[in-house]
């Protein structure tokens, strides 16, 4: 079988996006030949043959006239047309899919409801999403399909070999933006008030809007006094986040997207303790790993829990996580229902 396929970034050094590289190889090694288009430039280096990744021009005009014409070049050697994230993605290749008579197969997993989402549920044949809270008032019930997300459990693994300090880690991923609620886990720490609980919060703002909420955070653990504990690491790439998951005794999650955050599932294959107040992990985790937004108390109480735990059922508590993800969660086999899909 052969495929096309257009996602964000092809590119194993990017924060954001990298995921999506090891996502194009395992797709790929499941098809005699997978096409991929990038709308942002990248690095494709590393893929197997049967792999073609071709690059959009920066220029918004000159991308997608250069898209269409790949479309056009590439669409009758395919068997479907997979559209990763973005609706617009669907929406711009949709119409010449169809005059291909080519099935088209798109991922979306957020809890929006635009009209470019409702454009693209028109469009697609097939929709493909990581769980119920993530494709929310389909208008075309019967199109969507819940797969649950990808996590590469050969990547994202347990190390043995964890710094022992005499601190205690606490990690929490994503943008900087108020929907990830990061105060609530300064304050959390500031309740506690033990100088042996470090946070590192890896991740930067996005859009000049955020950055004043950033400024407030910094203002915030300078007042608290934290700022021996309290770190911003900035972007990491996706890639190189195994070692901080790793070395992490405690992964927070505070995000309000009310989808299956990627993150905590990449905690999860590490070993690694979990927190959340994302509602869509409650049928995932249960109540012993969630915890109520916007209520740094609570999670003081959490977090002092996790740190009264012996390392040794800590350990116990991370593989049976890990074990999770790979039962539910992990790359290979969502490759694999991917393809079928076509």
């Amino acid at each position: 079988m052969t495929l096309l396929m257009i996602t964000r970034k092809v590119d194993p050094n990017d924060a954001l996006a990298g995921f999506a590289y090891n996502w194009v190889k395992k797709i790929g090694g499941n098809l005699d030949t997978l096409y991929v288009i990038s709308w942002q430039a990248g690095d494709a280096a590393g893929f197997p043959e049967n792999i073609k990744v071709y690059f959009l021009p920066k220029n918004k005009f000159i991308k997608v006239l250069a898209l269409w014409k790949l479309l056009w070049k590439t669409l009758p050697k395919v068997d479907g047309l997979f559209c990763h994230m973005n609706p617009e993605y669907t929406i711009l290749a949709g119409p010449m899919a169809k005059i291909f008579s080519k099935k088209i197969v798109s991922w979306y997993t957020h809890r929006a409801v635009t009209w470019r989402r409702r454009l693209m549920e028109r469009l697609a044949d097939i929709i493909i999403t990581a769980s119920t809270e993530s494709f929310r008032e389909a208008k075309y019930p019967a199109k969507v399909r819940v797969i649950g997300h990808g996590i590469d459990t050969q990547l994202f693994t347990p190390d043995s070999a964890k710094q022992t300090d005499g601190f205690f880690r606490i990690i929490s991923v994503g943008r900087i933006s108020p929907t990830k609620d990061y105060e609530t886990i300064i304050k959390a720490i500031d309740i506690i008030g033990s100088p042996k609980i470090k946070l590192t919060i890896i991740g930067d703002v996005i859009l000049p809007s955020q950055r004043q909420y950033l400024d407030s955070l910094r203002q915030m653990v300078a007042k608290m006094d934290l700022v021996s504990q309290v770190e911003f690491a900035g972007w990491v790439a996706n890639k190189d986040m195994p070692h901080y998951y790793q070395q992490a005794d405690l992964f927070i999650n505070m995000s309000g997207t009310g989808s299956v955050d990627k993150v905590v599932l990449e905690a999860m294959a590490c070993g690694t303790m979990v927190l959340t107040s994302n509602e869509a992990f409650i049928n995932i985790l249960g109540e012993k790993f969630m915890t109520e937004k916007n209520n740094p108390r609570q999670l003081s109480v959490k977090i002092s829990q996790a740190v009264a735990l012996t390392d040794q059922q800590r350990v116990e508590v991370g593989l049976s996580l890990r074990q999770k993800v790979i039962n539910e969660y992990d790359l290979e086999k969502l490759a694999k229902k991917i393809v079928s899909q076509f």
